[in-house]
């Protein structure tokens, strides 16, 4: 048995080629945005999910794996096409994806106009209804993160919030949470990951390399 589980131990060690960090995830999209702004592209942004200490490990079209060090980021680029779509391209720590071009629908076209909401609104820290002298008994709770960066008429500007930060999934109520839930960023948001998920359920997104 510890022959078997060490053998194991080498097959993984030697197959997993990468394990990339917040650094690279940085550079490729960087890289993209960079190329976004050199060919005048009027409006583009990006959201960068992750959950600390989140790992994922994928197996990639050559066979070989890739592993997430840390954490695991996904970040999905979008840029206007025409009044009635967008390209989106997802990139990892793995890599990066083949772009293609979506739908806006009628909420997230409203989301987007909204833009100087976007820029001004930011969500608010949880706040409980009650403070706890006694934290035990409390819920642990997985830290999930969204990062955004927008770039409207050469105006650039990002927006980060903690998704516990929207709930009221603690022991006491979030007082913020109808506040938070209220935002333009929160509705963009909203879709946002409804469209993520029907595409990740549908297969969309096949990677470069």
């Amino acid at each position: 048995m510890k022959k078997l589980l060490f053998f194991l131990l080498v097959t993984i060690t030697c197959t997993v080629y990468a394990q990339n960090d917040l650094d690279y995830v940085n550079i490729i999209v960087n890289q993209k945005m960079a190329e976004l702004e050199m060919q005048d592209t009027p409006e583009y942004f990006f959201r960068n999910d992750y959950c600390d200490g989140n790992i994922e490990i994928f197996k990639l079209r050559d066979g070989k794996i890739c592993s997430s060090n840390s954490t695991y980021y996904a970040v999905y680029v979008f840029w206007k096409e025409d009044e009635n779509t967008l390209n989106i391209q997802k990139f990892d720590n793995c890599g990066s994806f083949k772009p293609f071009t979506i739908v806006v629908t009628k909420a997230m076209a409203r989301a987007l106009k909204d833009k100087e909401k976007l820029m001004y609104e930011d969500v608010l820290p949880y706040k409980a209804e009650k403070v706890d002298d006694n934290a035990f008994g409390n819920m642990s709770v997985q830290s999930c993160h969204k990062n955004y960066k927008f770039v409207f008429d050469n105006k650039v500007f990002e927006k980060s919030f903690n998704q516990f930060d929207l709930t009221n999934e603690s022991k006491y109520k979030n007082l913020n949470a109808a506040h938070n839930n209220s935002l333009a960023l929160i509705k963009l948001d909203n879709e946002i990951s409804e469209i993520v998920k029907n595409l990740e359920i549908n297969g969309k997104f096949f990677r470069e390399n």
